[in-house]
């Protein structure tokens, strides 16, 4: 008899969400993404709860169980609070918006899991009664909440002191609006679990999600670790997992579709549920020593997947990365040949490894029919002395993918919102191709040297200049308008706030030195306003020509 779920919907507001959060009973399962909003998204966030716009629903899952082993071992706590918790609610949708709460109520930086999470301020000027990113254009917004709403005694007295008499009212109404805001919360109770429960909270995720991102059944299926796997594999499993985290900030999802490849199993005895459970028992065929050397050398080899992006692409984070599946099959070949550094691979093996790499990332080619195309490509690694690129290009051939990257399919990038998932496929590129310039970080810093959290997602015509001079009605074209790819750069936090909404006109020649890498035009006339259409075609065939000149093999003008 499948398990029952209760659903019951309540509204409530940002001030006492906070409340509850910090009780500690929110937990991110395994499948969640990390959390990938910067500094523009919660200003528009809190512009959307100023303005009383739609937000968004949370969607939330309680089980059965108070024991996070038994439901999900891999998943973290949304903030430490180090309470101990009575109840588990994990969270299925809507910790984007939560985190930036949460970070906005705790002086913009919470540790998840140990791990630090911190953006810079969003502040409020008096003066244009905006909101700005930084700490230099207005009044700390956390500052704000933390004096009249969390009535800290000396916070409300610097604020008194700092804000003009006629202003304080102004300010309080202001906060009064964030902190009454009402959310929507959908509470899904389990009575028990099983392999229909997990199914149903992946239906749910998938239909809520607004990004397009589908998680299917494998991230679901990796809930039952704790029952499937015990003991030391169990322990080393999350080890691999935890290790790369650390480094590369992996998901899970790779790391379980390599490392159980590596016993024998095929990604769809891997990826569904009933499946994994009926073959997982062929990995007790091993012995614990030959468990063990099986991990230790997929760990090795992921390990030196991401040291070869790293090297490569100056893609240090999975951040950067559109999808993480075509991790795979690189760090099966690295499995197969077992070298003990970069350094043994041929000059070819190394260009044939990226330029696949960013092939079957740019055009998405696991996308869809996964587990038969991952499948199909290990095999041919496993039976390859050398990277098989070509033979890799043919399985594309075959399954009627993509086999090159045209100038068009970069000119869309024109049409997109490439700070949303669906056009993160050309932030990944573009990015590549100013690590291929030497782009800096318009302080004289090479951008791979940055850490994400160092680096912004730079609007050159700043998205409220944008707003202001164009008279864009559609909510979806202003959007794409914005922040389609001409008129996005990878640059240091710090200078981005202090550019704010220039105009290009008037801070650009201040780096004048960094432009050229970046693909901006160094004729002033292109600065303006009216020249915002002509800018934007100039760096897309900019970014064209520089794909064509640092990818030949794999990118084509037709």
């Amino acid at each position: 008899m499948g398990a029952q779920i209760s659903i019951d919907v309540k509204n409530r507001t940002i001030q006492s969400l906070m409340d509850e959060v910090n009780s500690g009973k929110y937990f991110l399962p395994s499948f969640q993404r990390q959390y990938v909003w910067d500094e523009d998204d919660i200003k528009g966030l809190v512009n959307s709860v100023i303005s009383n716009h739609p937000i968004g629903t949370i969607i939330l899952w309680k089980p059965s169980t108070t024991h996070l082993e038994a439901v999900d071992p891999f998943s973290k706590p949304l903030v430490d609070t180090g309470r101990k918790v009575g109840e588990i609610n994990y969270i299925i949708d809507g910790q984007q918006r939560l985190t930036s709460l949460l970070l906005m109520f705790n002086s913009w930086k919470i540790t998840r899991g140990g791990e630090e999470i911190s953006v810079d301020p969003i502040s409020y000027n008096l003066t244009s009664g905006k909101f700005y990113i930084g700490s230099t254009r207005g009044i700390d917004l956390s500052k704000l909440i933390k004096g009249f709403c969390l009535q800290d005694i000396g916070t409300v007295r610097e604020l008194i002191n700092a804000i003009p008499p006629e202003k304080l009212e102004e300010i309080k109404e202001k906060i009064r609006k964030i902190l009454d805001y009402p959310i929507s919360m959908y509470l899904m109770e389990t009575t028990e679990e099983n392999e229909s429960t997990f199914s149903s909270m992946a239906e749910a995720f998938i239909k809520v999600n607004k990004l397009g991102v589908r998680i299917g059944n494998l991230e679901l299926m990796l809930s039952f670790l704790a029952g499937a796997i015990s003991g030391d594999l169990k322990g080393k499993i999350r080890g691999l997992y935890e290790s790369l985290y650390e480094k590369f900030a992996i998901d899970l999802q790779p790391v379980i579709r390599f490392a159980f490849s590596r016993f024998g199993l095929k990604q769809t005895q891997i990826s569904k549920v009933e499946q994994f459970r009926r073959n997982i028992n062929k990995i007790s065929v091993y012995t614990q020593s030959q468990r063990n050397d099986i991990l230790d050398h997929s760990e090795t080899s992921l390990k030196l997947t991401v040291e070869l992006l790293g090297k490569q692409l100056g893609i240090h984070s999975s951040y950067y990365l559109p999808s993480q599946t075509a991790l795979v099959p690189i760090a099966a070949y690295f499995y197969k040949k077992n070298p003990s550094s970069l350094d043994e691979l041929t000059h070819d093996d190394v260009k044939n490894i990226v330029n696949w790499f960013i092939l079957a990332s740019f055009n998405g080619y696991y996308s869809s029919s996964t587990d038969t195309k991952l499948d199909r490509d290990l095999v041919v690694i496993d039976g390859s002395n050398s990277f098989p690129y070509q033979d890799l290009i043919n399985n594309m051939g075959e399954r009627n993918a993509r086999v090159k990257i045209t100038f068009r399919d970069i000119e869309r990038g024109k049409e997109q919102n490439i700070l949303r998932m669906q056009g993160k496929a050309h932030l990944f590129l573009e990015y590549i191709l100013l690590v291929k310039n030497h782009a800096n970080d318009w302080t004289g810093v090479l951008l791979p040297t940055r850490s994400v959290n160092e680096l912004a997602r730079h609007h050159i015509f700043p998205k409220d200049f944008l707003q202001e001079e164009l008279d864009l009605d559609d909510p979806e074209i202003s959007e794409t308008y914005i922040n389609n790819l001409g008129n996005i750069t990878w640059i240091q936090k710090g200078v981005n706030s202090e550019i704010g909404e220039t105009p290009p006109s008037e801070y650009l020649s201040d780096y004048e030195d960094s432009l050229e890498a970046h693909f901006i035009p160094s004729d002033k006339n292109l600065w303006t306003i009216d020249q915002y259409a002509t800018f934007l075609d100039y760096r897309i065939r900019q970014i064209c020509a520089s794909a064509k000149r640092h990818f030949g093999d794999i990118v084509t003008d037709r």
